[in-house]
């Protein structure tokens, strides 16, 4: 669908994917279920979208065979998460899409209280709980941020009962994962969706998040609706950790650059920055004197983005922590770790069907 068609209502749901046919064959049928759950819930149409980045496992090819009512987007290039996301996006054919991770199980009701949400116009994107596939311990929820020792600290996270009464007031969040959360898909498009400088990979979901906060939307948590994550499914079998611990820090550095609205701001970034790169050259860990190298080829974008950037600028980054700061505050809410952190386990679903046989495989 191209961007400048009107979108019907209902939900899409886009699934980025590179060489994943084995998580999607694990966790898509979760995913059949939770959008028939909210077809029969919400009365509204859904899709399911999967994005391919020139996957070199047969994806396609399987979908074609084993779901031929999805919808399967290829590119013939590798272009990294984000590009992908925003090409899923575009082709989403309603009003609200959900980006989802390969490696993500949903559940029935893992739809309906997100898109609840949608009733205000100020909303940009919902994000739910997301429990560890594999120990069933909640490990992502509602994010909080701050500025603290020239950095953003954006894992700093709480969490609410499921069940708690909230009087109709929403749960903010600093970010949304780009792998489990519910967009507006006029108003992502309209933001340019995920920055293609931070491809392929880090970042893109706190960007965007920032930057639409500061142009006066909101992202909400939502506690009733639950997501169970394969952590480190995607990332860590296709490339070095050296390689990917640099790619986030110069995203992060990009991030910061884009964002950050004070000299004193930036000062401290660089104090922080120098300390960082000294405490590195003193264990021999170069990561951070490569992704600066990188980060710094890319100043000249970076100050034509920030210049777009605070022509349309409502609230001030200070502005927007500490106003999702005031959700620790609110009753109910705890700061999650390891000794609050409550856990539930993975629903059980139904098997992806086996792969048909062709004329060419049948009687051997």
């Amino acid at each position: 669908m191209s961007p400048s068609e009107t979108p019907q209502p209902g939900l899409s749901i886009i699934i980025p994917s590179w060489n994943g046919r084995a998580l999607l064959e694990r966790f898509l049928p979760s995913v059949l279920g939770a959008a028939a759950a909210y077809e029969a819930t919400c009365r509204q149409r859904t899709e399911i979208l999967v994005a391919d980045d020139a996957s070199e496992d047969g994806t396609p090819a399987w979908l074609a065979r084993n779901f031929p009512r999805l919808r399967c987007e290829s590119s013939a290039q590798r272009r990294g998460f984000g590009p992908t996301a925003n090409r899923g996006i575009r082709a989403a054919s309603y009003t609200l899409v959900y980006l989802l991770n390969n490696d993500v199980a949903l559940e029935p009701a893992t739809l309906p209280p997100l898109a609840a949400h949608f009733n205000s116009p100020r909303v940009f994107a919902v994000a739910g709980q997301v429990y560890d596939y594999q120990t069933g311990v909640l490990s992502g929820a509602g994010q909080l941020g701050r500025f603290r020792r020239g950095f953003l600290e954006i894992h700093r996270r709480y969490f609410v009962a499921e069940a708690l009464e909230t009087g109709g007031t929403p749960w903010l969040t600093s970010f949304t994962s780009g792998g489990s959360s519910l967009f507006d898909r006029e108003k992502f498009l309209a933001l340019g969706g995920f920055d293609d400088l931070l491809a392929p990979f880090g970042w893109e979901d706190v960007e965007l998040s920032l930057r639409a906060w500061k142009q006066g939307y909101e992202l909400h948590y939502e506690p009733r609706s639950a997501v169970w994550h394969q952590f480190s499914s995607t990332i860590s079998p296709g490339f070095r950790r050296r390689y990917v611990r640099t790619i986030y820090e110069r995203n992060r550095l990009l991030g910061h650059w884009l964002h950050l609205d004070s000299r004193g701001e930036f000062a401290a970034q660089g104090f922080a920055l120098l300390g960082k790169l000294l405490a590195s050259t003193l264990v021999g860990r170069w990561e951070a004197w490569g992704a600066l190298r990188q980060a710094l080829s890319l100043r000249g974008e970076i100050r034509v983005k920030r210049q777009s950037l605070q022509a349309r600028q409502q609230r001030a980054l200070r502005e927007v922590l500490e106003e999702i700061t005031q959700q620790i505050e609110r009753p109910g809410a705890r700061l999650l770790d390891r000794n609050s952190a409550p856990a539930r386990a993975c629903p059980s679903f139904p098997p992806a069907p086996a792969a048909r046989p062709s004329s060419s495989q049948s009687g051997q």
